[in-house]
């Protein structure tokens, strides 16, 4: 049997998507937020960054929103760097999803709670 990485984060939308091409590919990405207490009691928060493709990047643009409360399912994740607005590095998780379910109830009838959205 091969190698392999299944992944599953819930945690609230930071910022609504962002699309740009990557070559032939549409991607989606926005960050989500995942908190809990450590021993002390004190929250601790880690963000991660989503990046929905192609057909699933079309399901994120038009649902996600920033505040959403989202599981995704990823079978892979990279290390990424970037630098702040202030200029200083840092450092991120990165997910490729390859299935996004949307708990936030929508007040359109189009998409009811906990929508199982998977490509």
């Amino acid at each position: 049997m091969g190698t392999s990485i299944n992944i599953q984060v819930t945690g609230f939308v930071g910022s609504d998507p962002q699309v740009k091409m990557v070559g032939e590919q549409q991607v989606a990405s926005f960050s989500i937020a995942v908190s809990r207490k450590n021993g002390e009691g004190k929250k601790q928060t880690l963000w991660l960054r989503v990046n929905c493709w192609n057909k699933l990047s079309d399901i994120a643009t038009q649902y996600v929103k920033k505040g959403s409360l989202v599981q995704v399912m990823t079978e892979w994740l990279r290390p990424s760097a970037w630098t702040d607005q202030s200029g200083t590095p840092q450092v991120s998780i990165d997910l490729d999803a390859n299935r996004l379910v949307l708990l936030d109830r929508l007040e359109s009838d189009v998409l009811e709670s906990a929508e199982d959205i998977s490509f």
